[in-house]
């Protein structure tokens, strides 16, 4: 058993598939998209300031998106927002990928991991677990888990078998947790302490006069298009706006990707489908838009087990947020968020005309600078994680 007495403090190695750009040149093919870079970047950068300790981030390679073929890929260093980045091997083989993934992660995480550091587990994920329990085993290192969600609770057939797998296994490591949605502190033992991170509110200086074409309300939707999402009723209600005033932009990867390419063909003068867009483009898209659309379901399960971090980065922007009130973002955004209540294209359709029509009065409404954002802004998130850190007694 390892005690507080036999941790010396050390760094904190972050445990994260996370990915940007320099990782894709680097290894020169296409790979499967990741969502949650700004968050994590952001949450390390608070966990630098309220540690005062180095950030190493321990990753595993993601799949290649078009290639079929087995391909060996070699370790990799790279430098993740000045924090220092190790990819682990890997043989890329349909079907034994995953398996040899654990063994190839579980020596990486050892090999780069020493006594008295403090390792942030992202999800269970079962490869994270396995390396976690191969550490644990052989360093005295503590944990905390970064909880972002809790699709792992909704997962079927083999994955909800390895999901509760890694769950069980993950809860006795746990010392400290940041959840990004509320409802998952009922899934930690009663006795973790515990900081509620749902994301970052930064407002950035550096984007200067908005964009503007005409007269039109440029609205944006960004992340995974899946029904959970609410993008089949956003899909729906481009049929339903009127035939000038606005545009629709949509950026992502998920199920409903090819029909979202159609929508966009078939309605060509009002909607836009760019795909999964790297960081500068994507700034430039949030220079261009006006309103931010979260239309998560608050009918399916992941809501009530999720936080969708794009409220976030729409706030960030300087974008009005036109949000459902899934997932408690009423209860941890406030009146920063202007919200609509029935899940069906109609309503949708009708309160994104509300906003075209008033937008003006609604935004000037919105209480961008209130204590609600103050609390998630960096250094108010940093003052947080501090706390934790020093009840953990992971300081």
């Amino acid at each position: 058993m390892v005690t507080v007495e036999d941790i010396q403090v050390g760094r904190i190695i972050c445990l994260s598939n996370t990915f940007d750009q320099q990782y894709v040149n680097v290894r020169g093919e296409e790979v499967l998209s990741y969502f949650g870079i700004e968050k994590r970047r952001n949450l390390w950068r608070c966990l630098k300031l309220a540690s005062g300790r180095q950030i190493i981030i321990l990753s595993s390679p993601p799949k290649a998106s078009k290639r079929r073929r087995a391909q060996w890929l070699s370790p990799q260093e790279i430098d993740f927002d000045g924090h220092p980045q190790f990819i682990c091997a890997n043989w890329d083989i349909p079907k034994l990928r995953v398996p040899l993934s654990w063994f190839f992660y579980a020596i990486h995480v050892l090999r780069h991991t020493h006594d008295g550091d403090t390792v942030l587990i992202d999800n269970y994920e079962i490869i994270y677990v396995i390396a976690a329990w191969v550490t644990r085993l052989r360093r005295k290192v503590r944990f905390i888990l970064d909880y972002e969600d809790g699709k792992h609770l909704i997962d079927k057939g083999i994955y909800f078998v390895l999901s509760r797998l890694a769950e069980a296994l993950g809860r006795p490591l746990v010392t400290a947790a940041l959840i990004a949605a509320p409802a998952l502190q009922k899934r930690l033992p009663s006795n973790v302490p515990v900081e509620l991170v749902p994301g970052f509110f930064s407002p950035r200086s550096d984007f200067g006069p908005r964009d503007s074409d005409g007269t039109d309300v440029h609205f944006l939707y960004s992340g995974s298009l899946d029904k959970p999402r609410g993008v089949d009723l956003l899909l729906a209600a481009g049929d339903l706006l009127p035939p000038s005033g606005w545009q629709l932009h949509i950026t992502g990867a998920g199920e409903l990707e090819e029909q979202a390419r159609e929508v966009a063909q078939r309605i060509s003068k009002r909607i836009s489908f760019h795909g999964t867009l790297p960081s500068e483009p994507f700034e430039r898209l949030l220079r261009k838009c006006h309103v931010g659309l979260n239309c998560q379901r608050i009918s399916d399960p992941i809501s009530e087990v999720t936080f969708p971090s794009k409220v976030f980065s729409y706030l960030r922007a300087g974008l009005v947020v036109l949000s459902s009130r899934a997932s408690d973002v009423q209860s941890i955004c406030g009146d920063t968020c202007f919200y609509y209540n029935e899940e069906t294209p109609d309503n949708l359709a009708r309160c994104m005309q509300q906003v075209m029509q008033n937008f003006d009065d609604i935004q000037k409404q919105v209480a961008r600078e209130s204590a609600i954002l103050d609390r998630y802004s960096l250094s108010g998130t940093s003052r947080r994680l501090r706390k934790l850190l020093t009840e953990a007694q992971l300081a």
